[in-house]
């Protein structure tokens, strides 16, 4: 049984084959605003390194965002299609939570951040609840100041993290922001995929016709 994770949650797109025995196949690139084109030739591509077909898949999990309102539509079409033709469950899972996921650790709180454009940010506060990161608040639009200021102790930051926000968060914050290195921060679309599989394996799928992506702020149109 093999469960595709797809993630078009920003310019950063990434792909997943998972089963019974952890990730079986990965990758994530830049693909900046040509999800449609890429995606599907990609995830062929990572088929056939393991000698697998679209018609070897069970499952389906995909990015609901927050993140680009473009990149968001193209995901959810590409895994509602699939889970449709295929009679597949269909997973979304908060890209947010799979960042959490991703980076959580036991001794401080844990703030994704995903670019949404015009300076702000879509972010979540995560704290360990002893089975690993536990959402504290709901996904939240705010300006990178506005974030800062709320920080009170040390706090783990991962996500849209290029040199001027990691400048920023040094800036305002000093010790009190972690900072995973640039490599370490990569989204990688395996830990959206192990959430699904978690749910795959307690019963507990989407509505196909109901799933839709997490906006917080409006499309902002390429200049």
């Amino acid at each position: 049984m093999i469960l595709l994770a797809i993630d078009t949650s920003t310019t950063l797109t990434g792909l997943a084959l998972y089963d019974a025995t952890g990730p079986r196949a990965e990758c994530a690139w830049a693909s900046g605003r040509n999800h449609t084109a890429q995606l599907l030739p990609q995830l062929d591509l990572l088929l056939r390194h393991l000698g697998a077909e679209r018609g070897d898949l069970h499952a389906v999990a995909v990015a609901l965002g927050p993140g680009s309102w473009s990149g968001l539509r193209v995901g959810l079409s590409v895994a509602k299609g699939l889970a449709l033709a295929a009679g597949m469950p269909i997973f979304g899972i908060s890209t947010l939570d799979a960042l959490a996921y991703q980076h959580g650790l036991p001794d401080m709180p844990v703030f994704p951040l995903i670019r949404l454009g015009r300076e702000r940010f879509a972010v979540a506060e995560f704290r360990p609840d002893g089975l690993g990161p536990g959402r504290c608040g709901p996904d939240r639009n705010v300006g990178l100041a506005e974030l800062c200021a709320e920080i009170v102790g040390p706090a783990r930051f991962c996500g849209d993290l290029d040199a001027e926000v990691r400048a920023q968060l040094h800036d305002s914050l000093g010790a009190l922001a972690h900072l995973p290195p640039p490599a370490a921060n990569l989204r990688r679309p395996s830990f959206l995929a192990e959430l699904a599989w978690q749910r795959l394996a307690a019963g507990t799928p989407d509505d196909l016709t109901t799933l839709e992506p997490i906006y917080l702020g409006e499309a902002v149109k390429p200049k």
